[in-house]
């Protein structure tokens, strides 16, 4: 299940291609009623199987209640096996669940001297007692082009990037018109998010190839009996 918290002007769904009728505000305005059948109501299935539940179509002068929101979370987490929320810029959802109940924090980032500075005032204000959970990840990584040096970024950073998602403009635009997930798609951008998304289920980064056997029987003319060989060929 995916959450929009991006209020007032989240684009998860939009970026899906998806209309939905309802949307995290009428899970939070209507908190009380939220148990797994309301919170299924409300949601809306991508044809990959994904269940969002995307911002408003519209600005919502609502500033919901940390309550209300860990109790969207708490149903949700009963409903689904991962949860996935884009929480946007807002630092003002670390007094909920959210921040302190998550198996993994992603801190996403580009590498300049304004992100850089920014990332590094979050980490050491909000993260660093969350080392364990948070996982930085470099957004537009283009090594050749880079102005800091590896070291220079992980000290910035406090620590090095968990992960780093190549530059490909051409693809992120295609993808956000077309409204295709990047993560379905054969692109050097969404090698890497399958790679972080096996690692968020507890899968190795890469899928392990598997040896298989090609049996082929060969018959002689004379009486002789029948001799198998194997091939042996790597997938």
């Amino acid at each position: 299940m995916l959450i929009d918290f991006g209020l007032p002007l989240g684009d998860a769904a939009i970026n899906l291609g998806m209309v939905s009728e309802y949307s995290t505000a009428n899970a939070l305005q209507d908190s009380g009623r939220l148990d797994p059948n309301f919170l299924r109501s409300l949601l809306a299935k991508h044809s990959s199987g994904l269940c969002v539940l995307g911002a408003p179509g519209e600005f919502s002068p609502m500033q919901p209640a940390n309550e209300a929101i860990d109790k969207l979370l708490t149903v949700a987490r009963q409903c689904f096996d991962y949860v996935v929320v884009d929480a946007g810029s807002r630092i003002d959802l670390r007094g909920t669940a959210l921040f302190e109940e998550s198996a993994s924090l992603y801190l996403i980032t580009q590498v300049g001297v304004s992100e850089l500075r920014n990332s590094n005032r979050l980490i050491t204000q909000f993260f660093s007692a969350r080392n364990r959970k948070l996982q930085i990840v470099l957004n537009r990584y283009t090594p050749q082009a880079l102005v800091f040096d590896e070291k220079q970024i992980a000290k910035a950073l406090t620590k090095p990037a968990n992960w780093k998602i190549p530059d490909d403009y051409a693809t992120a635009r295609r993808t956000q018109n077309t409204a295709k997930p990047v993560a379905l798609q054969d692109s050097p951008i969404s090698k890497v998010i399958r790679q972080m998304a096996r690692t968020a289920c507890g899968l190795p980064a890469n899928r392990e190839k598997k040896g298989f056997f090609l049996f082929r029987k060969e018959f002689w003319s004379s009486p002789k009996p029948v001799r198998e060989t194997a091939e042996a060929a790597e997938g």
